[in-house]
């Protein structure tokens, strides 16, 4: 499972979907989490983290972590691969 945590007013973030979107990575393979909700804020926080947009990856079915990419400047494949 992968969850795209995000927020409302993120440029950012925008700037990431619709990059995702761009490279054929359909929204229905993560789950967007908006970080204006207390529980999504404080799994990022608990995760280490401080900004959006981030993206984290679980073994499915468990809150085991794959893998983690934050901001929106990483490069085509990195998302690609991130996805696969």
């Amino acid at each position: 499972m992968i969850k795209l945590y995000t927020g409302p007013n993120c440029s950012a973030c925008t700037k990431l979907k619709g990059r995702l979107d761009g490279l054929g990575i359909p929204k229905e393979s993560y789950e967007e989490a908006n970080v204006n909700d207390a529980a999504h804020r404080a799994a990022v926080v608990a995760l280490g983290f401080r900004g959006i947009p981030l993206l984290v990856k679980y073994v499915e079915g468990t809150e085991e972590l794959v893998g983690t990419l934050m901001g929106a400047s990483y490069g085509d494949a990195e998302y690609k691969e991130f996805f696969a």
